[in-house]
């Protein structure tokens, strides 16, 4: 697994949790985005097209049944990864 991918993953989440100045804040990779972390459709747009272009890879890469299987941390790094390396 790419980890410097995983890094973005991580800090682009994050960001759209707004805890980017929260040292204290432990970022689960296996928590859902919607329902444990409380992401909005529209966060999961914004968080998919920061971490993409930070990433290096066009979002058009990545297919609606893509984007609605990611339910957790992990699930995106997982599509990314296979994208990256593609």
């Amino acid at each position: 697994m790419n980890h410097n991918l995983e890094a973005i993953v991580r800090s682009n989440l994050t960001k759209a949790l707004k805890q980017a100045d929260n040292p204290a804040f432990q970022l689960d990779m296996d928590e859902d985005l919607t329902y444990g972390y409380g992401l909005t459709s529209l966060d999961m747009i914004m968080l998919m097209s920061s971490t993409c272009a930070e990433a290096g890879i066009p979002l058009t890469e990545l297919a609606e049944d893509d984007i609605g299987k990611m339910k957790t941390p992990r699930d995106i790094l997982v599509t990314l990864s296979t994208r990256a390396t593609a």
